[in-house]
């Protein structure tokens, strides 16, 4: 027991303290070891950008660019922090420090307005995800979400509209609550609050997009990084990157690889029919999560954080590409869920699942990752790192799938949350 009786893990001063220790440790990892040369990658091509714009002062003419107006103005801010156009390694500091800085805020956020040990949790999944989260800016965008349905959660939907148009802006998978968010409105107020919320997107969009159209940037240039991810092929690290060469295998399929658009991946030769059901099998999936916690939920017309969770985790694990980072797209909700919202054990089962996928999705990539991509340049079926990442994306998927179980279940429960 902690000073007033407190068991030590409600005291702020132990979480603040475990807080700083684990941001220190992922800064470690970040700059050392076996993790730093292939995180790297992705922040160079950030540096390029925030190097470009003020160096020109325009976005005018940046070329073939694959990243949304809110990515580029978070680039173009960091690199002002840094002292402008120069050096890669002030911007790549610069970066992690702002990553830490949302960080903190993920676990601040959880504590304050999450159930009992939230920050914890969230935290500890942190730690689990590793340096990963300081060289993207996935933790930028699921802020900005974990935010916006927490308004929602407050029926303040304008506002929550508003920070996902910025969300989306930024990273297009929150687009995946809008339709969800105008259906809370209609419900709410009909026209009046549905208009408002498509105003509020539509705003939240405009703040971002619009000072892009101010600074030279042309419309072709945002329809183009759309293109960039649309035109990618199936990669190697998600369930259908390990289940697709699995079946080719057993088929006597040559594996097709095509690598293209930053995507180490490759063409399904599974037929047309196939192809197509395997790239868009995320759709039916998330439209039934929806379908049926709104089927449930007459009265609250906002989802339970356990329905984030599945949302976002049939969206990954089903998904034409799972890069590591797009977990975290879903992994801060589960902090959100109360243990009583389970049955007994499966809150433990669920976090227990995920936290063996965050640890061998980092045994994969970074740590392994050169190996395991050469093991596509020839016998694939016979490498260790393939059947490892093939594990990881099992676990993963019977984590989402148990969540889903326990949702489905709510339907016979009221208040679940």
């Amino acid at each position: 027991m902690a000073d007033g009786g407190k068991p030590w893990w409600r005291c702020p001063g132990v979480l603040v303290a475990t807080t700083a220790a684990v941001c220190a440790a992922l800064w470690w990892q970040a700059t050392h070891g076996p993790w730093n040369s292939h995180l790297v990658v992705d922040p160079v091509v950030y540096w390029q950008r925030a190097t470009f714009f003020l160096g020109q002062g325009t976005w005018a003419g940046m070329g073939v660019n694959e990243y949304q107006p809110g990515a580029l103005w978070f680039f173009a801010g960091l690199g002002a922090l840094a002292g402008g156009p120069g050096d890669f390694d002030p911007f790549l500091r610069v970066l992690m420090a702002a990553n830490v800085f949302l960080l903190v805020l993920h676990v601040g956020l959880a504590q304050w307005r999450g159930p009992r040990g939230a920050g914890w949790v969230m935290l500890f999944f942190a730690a689990l995800t590793g340096p990963l989260l300081l060289y993207r800016f996935e933790l930028l965008v699921s802020l900005l979400v974990l935010s916006a349905w927490l308004l929602w959660e407050r029926r303040w939907l304008v506002p929550a509209a508003v920070l996902l148009g910025v969300a989306t802006a930024t990273k297009i998978y929150p687009v995946l609550l809008v339709p969800w968010l105008l259906m809370s409105a209609w419900r709410t107020g009909r026209w009046r609050e549905f208009s408002g919320v498509a105003a509020g997107f539509a705003a939240g969009g405009a703040i971002v997009l619009a000072p892009l159209g101010l600074a030279g940037a042309r419309w072709s240039d945002v329809t183009g990084a759309l293109d960039f991810h649309f035109d990618k092929p199936f990669g190697i690290e998600g369930l259908l990157g390990s289940g697709i060469p699995l079946v080719q295998g057993w088929l006597g399929l040559p594996l097709r690889m095509a690598p293209r658009n930053g995507i180490y991946g490759f063409e399904s030769d599974l037929g047309a029919a196939a192809t197509f059901l395997l790239e868009w099998c995320w759709l039916p999936a998330v439209a039934v999560v929806v379908w049926m916690v709104w089927r449930r939920d007459q009265g609250r017309n906002w989802p339970p954080a356990a329905a984030m969770f599945v949302l976002f985790g049939w969206y990954v694990v089903l998904g034409k590409l799972m890069a590591p980072q797009y977990l975290w797209w879903t992994v801060p909700f589960l902090a959100f869920v109360p243990f009583g919202w389970f049955r007994h054990g499966e809150w433990c089962a669920v976090a227990g699942l995920t936290a063996a996928t965050l640890v061998l999705g980092q045994v994969v990539y970074p740590v392994n990752y050169s190996e395991f991509l050469q093991c596509f340049n020839g016998d694939y079926l016979g490498n260790r790192f393939y059947w490892l990442n093939l594990v990881k994306n099992v676990l993963w998927f019977s984590a989402v799938t148990l969540a889903t179980v326990a949702l489905v279940r709510q339907r016979e429960r009221t208040g679940g949350e």
